[in-house]
Parts: C-alpha cells; sequence; structure tokens
C-alpha cells in the first residue's frame, strides 16, 4: 500500500512555487507526450471542471467528479519527470502517463492500446531517479486498466515496452533489437515517468495508442488510410477517461 514519498525531504516549498494549498494536492496527475500541446489540453481540460493552469506553465488543475486531478501535456523524458517530482512531492499517489507509441510487434494496428508491464529504460532521465535497465509500472493499475478497457470493448495489449531518448533517430538495427527482445511498443516518455513515479513513492501506469508501424517501416508522418485514421483518433480521445476511471474508481 502506498504510505508517502520515499524521498527523504521536500527539496523546495513547491506547493508555493506553483501555488497549491494543501486541500487541492491532486489524487491524480496525468502527464501526456505530444507535439500537439493545444490540442490536447483542450481535449482533456474539457473533462474536468474548476479548470486553472499552475504556476508551471502547462500544468492544468482541475476537479474529476470533485477530485483533484493535475494535467500535463509534457514532451520528452526529460520534461515528463518535473511534475512527478513535483507532486509526488507533494503527496499525489498515483501517475499515468498516456500518449502515443510506435508499434513494435506483428499484428499491432494504429489506435491499439498498449499497457506496459514493464518498460526498458533507454532514456537520459530514468537513471537519475534510480531506474536500472527496466521499470515495472504498479500491477494493480495496469489491471485495472486493462479490466476498463475490455468494459469498453477498446482493442488492448499488455506487454513489455521501452523508452527512448529522440523521436528522429531509430536507425533499423535499434528496432530489430527491441524487436528481438519482445518489446511491444517505443515511446519517449514512460520509462522516465514510472521512474520518478518509485523514487517519489507514486504508483504508476502507462497506457499508449499505437500510431506508427516501426515493423513495416511507416512513420507517424504518413497519412493513415481513412479508417486507421477514425481509429487512431478514437484511441487517443478514450485514453485520458480510461485513467481517469481506472486510478480513481
Amino acid at each position: 500500500m502506498w504510505d508517502g514519498p520515499r524521498v527523504s525531504s521536500v527539496d523546495q516549498d513547491w506547493a508555493a512555487v506553483i501555488g497549491l494549498t494543501p486541500a487541492e494536492v491532486p489524487q491524480l496527475l496525468v502527464t501526456e507526450g505530444s507535439w500537439w500541446r493545444r490540442e490536447r489540453e483542450a481535449q482533456r481540460l474539457a473533462e474536468l471542471t474548476d479548470v486553472r493552469e499552475l504556476g508551471a506553465p502547462d500544468w492544468w488543475w482541475g476537479r474529476w467528479r470533485g477530485v483533484p486531478v493535475v494535467y500535463a501535456c509534457v514532451y520528452g523524458a526529460a520534461r515528463t519527470v518535473e511534475p512527478v517530482h513535483v507532486l509526488g512531492q507533494l503527496g499525489c499517489p498515483v501517475v499515468a502517463q498516456i500518449g502515443s507509441c510506435g508499434g513494435l510487434a506483428p499484428g499491432l494496428r494504429p489506435g491499439d492500446l498498449v499497457v506496459a508491464d514493464r518498460i526498458a529504460a533507454e532514456d537520459g532521465a530514468s537513471a537519475h531517479y534510480g531506474a536500472g535497465g527496466a521499470v515495472v509500472p504498479d500491477s494493480g493499475l495496469v489491471r485495472e486498466v486493462l479490466r476498463r478497457a475490455a468494459e469498453r470493448e477498446l482493442p488492448v495489449r499488455s506487454g513489455p515496452t521501452v523508452t527512448t531518448e529522440v523521436l528522429l533517430r531509430q536507425p533499423d538495427e535499434l528496432v530489430i533489437r527491441w524487436r528481438t527482445a519482445g518489446l511491444l511498443a517505443v515511446d519517449m516518455e514512460s520509462a522516465a515517468t514510472v521512474a520518478a513515479a518509485g523514487w517519489a513513492g507514486m504508483r504508476a501506469m502507462s497506457v499508449l495508442h499505437v500510431w506508427d508501424d516501426l515493423v513495416i517501416g511507416r512513420s507517424w508522418t504518413e497519412p493513415l488510410p481513412e479508417t486507421d485514421a477514425i481509429r487512431r483518433r478514437d484511441a487517443e480521445a478514450a485514453l485520458f477517461p480510461l485513467v481517469l476511471e481506472a486510478a480513481l474508481p
């Protein structure tokens, strides 16, 4: 059972810095990695009430069914650890990483969901929060989000994934190594989110939707057939309510 941050002390007066009272400490932090920050913010914040931006730019506080939640669209591992670091020290118990990923396993389609049960840490931020070669999301959250996805009849797979440092430099030999290791998908934030969560004593999960296909070499920059494009957009829209329901039942 979660019993508060494992860090020895709060390293700043973060409540004053970002403008939170003790009663406003979120029960869930949702981080999302996306180039399209304004679009994702508009989409996600529409699910919340009493929304306001905190003292840290792009960190948004609101309520979901009366429960305090923070949403932050922070792209890449180096940025995603920041809200986890701060809010974990203030007592937020759970973080959910959402966003898109590149499929590494045959049979994955755009719009399939991938729930990581183990994440290889090949980014630069995770090691600063105590990660070795891999990090492990909270098994209870993994089970709950899989159950919720099944209830919604969403296509979902669970298994090991990998977080990398850069989007535009993933040569064939790297992709082959990931595929040979049996990894389902690759993203740019999840390992760092889970590593920072472990450092702060938080429970964490990663729930992503498939966009590009590294098996056949289809880039996320290539237009999808209309059926797949709709499927991908539907999955992207489903991510935020799915993790809200799983983390705050």
